[in-house]
């Protein structure tokens, strides 16, 4: 421990000072332009930033575990089943239909609507058509 204490004090030239100038010294930035901003400063925000967006990322999984209990998976996946039967009886009525209007018949997004029509395309129960949109 004493050993590395008297290095910091060593590569902070006796001075001391925070764990932000000693990072700056070793990497030779330190008095950097304000123009450009201190691009230490700017790592070490994106990386505080990352770190935050992570642990809310892990705090929205944890809170949703708590849903993850056998038997409310089954019922997602009986309603998952319902809303597949749905999207199938409509489209066996019109022929085809657009995963836009499909979506708002169903009062969904089209997102969900894609997930649900790949599942059926996986389940050999339709077949999907792709069309470009870009203008020619």
């Amino acid at each position: 421990m004493e050993m590395g204490m008297g290095m910091m004090k060593k590569m902070m030239g006796q001075g001391g000072g925070s764990p932000m100038a000693m990072m700056q010294k070793m990497m030779n930035q330190h008095g950097e332009g304000a123009e450009g901003g201190n691009p230490m400063q700017q790592m070490m925000g994106s990386c505080m930033a990352m770190c935050s967006e992570m642990l809310k990322t892990m705090q929205r999984t944890t809170a949703l575990a708590v849903y993850a209990q056998p038997e409310l998976h089954q019922l997602f996946e009986e309603w998952l089943a319902a809303r597949e039967e749905e999207v199938l009886h409509r489209i066996e009525q019109a022929g085809s239909q657009d995963p836009d209007a499909l979506a708002g018949m169903l009062s969904l997004s089209s997102a969900s609507v894609t997930v649900l029509l790949a599942r059926l395309q996986n389940q050999g129960k339709i077949h999907l058509k792709a069309e470009s949109v870009r203008a020619s």
